[in-house]
């Protein structure tokens, strides 16, 4: 009676075992799948174009009009297929992050803001000991 109930919680705990080395393989494989989404360069500078010329000539007048259907042609966009565009940033999650911070990039860019760069550790230390 001993051995059997011995070999129940053996096989219990194996059983056990194998369902948690498979979930972390689960995990690791899902992980792994992730890529980062790209962002589509031309829609973040027809994007960051856009705000600009709003920004200037406003949302409703007509120069503000003509100027956005401008950067809208140079881009290769129409108003529809611009919006969209943007829209499908929008509704995803993954896709907006990326996008948000390409356009603060390509801001900061347009008005000689440097990119901050990281040190490393063992530079802040050769830093401390001077």
């Amino acid at each position: 009676m001993a051995g059997l109930l011995r070999n129940r919680v053996n096989g219990t705990r194996a059983t056990a075992f194998r369902f948690a080395i498979a979930v972390l393989a689960a995990l690791l494989l899902a992980a792994c799948g992730k890529e980062t989404p790209t962002v589509d360069e031309n829609l973040v500078s027809a994007f960051v174009e856009i705000r600009m010329v709003e920004q200037n000539y406003g949302a409703e007048s007509p120069a503000g009009r003509l100027a956005r259907k401008g950067v809208l042609e140079r881009h290769g966009y129409t108003r529809e297929s611009f919006a969209a565009a943007c829209d499908k940033v929008l509704d995803d999650d993954a896709l907006w992050i990326p996008f948000q911070q390409a356009v603060v990039d390509r801001i900061d860019s347009l008005l000689g803001i440097p990119k901050p760069v990281a040190k490393d550790k063992d530079a802040k230390k050769k830093e401390g000991k001077k």
